[in-house]
């Protein structure tokens, strides 16, 4: 594929990188001279340096033969215009990621066709919507939604009393319609076997049935749903998550420094409260019993404020902590100071991206730990080797696991005599050295 990419910022860096990974064409575009020479320097594509929403720049770049243009600079008007200039110059799909709330409705993360742009993505929002199935889990340090919300993969920590541990998975009497996909020990990560432990201290990939992930939950971890969360930073993502818990039974305490946007926010937010404060002030959150609260989520736009905000949070007591991270190499040391939940809006952004680059049968596909792994949502096509064959026959290889299967509007996860036919999407699990065995499966032959 032929493909633009406006914005050489974390996520258009991300992208580009992973896009010369898989042998596409592509072409960097930003104004800034600094931004142009890392692109030159650590990546093997042609890049033009020029303002993006430039109708001579973007028929520079050639829009007019591209496949998609993704436009991911830091200015919401910026790629609004892009997209549309591109589109009107010929480029088949565009894609615009916009982080404010000014231009589409607040509560979705993903619009198709707004203004005649194909795809418009807002990870902000889509960051507060994942948060807010975490806080409503039983115990979760990460939930993804998969089939339409129908089927969850829900990550989960096993401290030393959970119930499964020093167990083979074949021996443990798990909820029906769910499976453990992968393990992570020691910073890998791996798809088990019937005859694996699992050992104090492993995160878990747990896939299955939506109504069934609360049941497994409590089996291996114990939690409950929060009930009392506090929130840092009251930008798009904070208010967005405020605005989904309230309409739970959910006790939310909102903290934001800007007293413009604390008063405002006060407003539009009756069922939240709304206090003018520092998220760093340990004073504020011991006054305000922070630590009997079950979830403190530290979302603002500056790391360091953020990770000092969590770790103080943990200080006082809160269980479960959540930070975002704009700068992936922060990530793992969040981790390592005993942040429990790290969430990347750019792993998010670039996440939503990546599908529509890949080839025409995967219907979404989601990164996890750092890369390691990928979850797929894959239509399989008319001549695959995936179709008409019974599960337990197929050459699925190491490292990859087939998780879940939609067919005629019912999700399920498969046992081995299930046959995939036509047009079912399945959803897969697999490592980054399985990929391209999983990719064969899937892909058509010539008939």
């Amino acid at each position: 594929m032929y493909v633009v990419i406006i914005g050489m910022g974390e996520v258009g860096r991300h992208v580009a990188q992973v896009l010369q990974a898989d042998n596409h064409d592509v072409v960097a575009v930003d104004n800034n001279l600094d931004a142009i020479q890392r692109v030159e320097e650590r990546l093997d594509i042609a890049s033009l340096r020029g303002w993006g929403a430039s109708p001579p720049v973007l028929k520079q770049a050639g829009v007019s033969k591209a496949d998609l243009v993704v436009a991911v600079t830091n200015q919401d008007e910026v790629n609004l215009l892009a997209a549309l200039a591109s589109k009107q110059l010929g480029a088949k799909r565009t894609m615009a990621r916009l982080q404010g709330k000014d231009y589409q409705d607040r509560d979705k993360g993903v619009i198709h066709g707004m203004f005649g742009i194909d795809v418009v993505v807002n990870p902000r929002i889509l960051v507060a919507q994942e948060i807010a199935k975490i806080a409503r889990s039983h115990g979760a340090i990460d939930v993804l939604g998969l089939a339409g919300n129908r089927i969850e993969l829900v990550q989960v920590e096993l401290g030393s009393k959970s119930k499964v541990l020093h167990r083979p998975l074949s021996k443990l009497h798990m909820a029906d319609q769910t499976l453990v996909a992968a393990v992570v020990r020691d910073r890998e990560l791996f798809v088990p076997g019937g005859a694996d432990v699992l050992l104090p201290g492993d995160r878990i990939y747990l896939i299955g049935r939506a109504e069934k992930m609360e049941e497994v939950e409590d089996q291996f971890c114990g939690g409950r749903e929060a009930t009392r969360v506090c929130i840092v930073g009251g930008g798009v993502t904070g208010e967005s998550l405020a605005r989904n818990l309230s309409r739970f039974d959910v006790h939310v305490i909102l903290i934001e420094k800007d007293r413009e946007t604390a008063d405002r926010l006060a407003v539009e937010l009756p069922r939240v409260l709304v206090l003018c404060g520092d998220g760093t002030d340990l004073r504020l959150l011991e006054e305000e019993n922070i630590g009997n609260f079950d979830l403190f989520c530290a979302v603002g736009h500056n790391d360091e404020v953020t990770l000092m905000s969590g770790l103080l949070a943990k200080q006082v007591g809160v269980p479960r902590v959540v930070c975002l991270v704009h700068s992936p190499d922060y990530m793992r040391i969040y981790r390592h100071l005993g942040i429990d939940i790290v969430i990347s809006p750019r792993q998010v952004a670039s996440d939503h991206i990546l599908q529509y680059v890949r080839k025409t049968e995967l219907k979404s596909l989601h990164c996890v730990e750092d890369g390691q792994a990928e979850v797929l949502e894959v239509v399989a096509g008319k001549g695959s080797r995936i179709v008409g064959t019974p599960i337990r026959k197929l050459n699925i290889p190491r490292g990859a696991i087939l998780a879940a299967l939609v067919s005629e509007d019912q999700a399920r996860v498969p046992k081995g005599d299930d046959i995939i036919h036509e047009g079912d999407i399945a959803v897969v699990l697999t490592t980054v050295a399985a990929r391209p065995a999983v990719d064969r499966l899937f892909r058509k032959r010539n008939l």
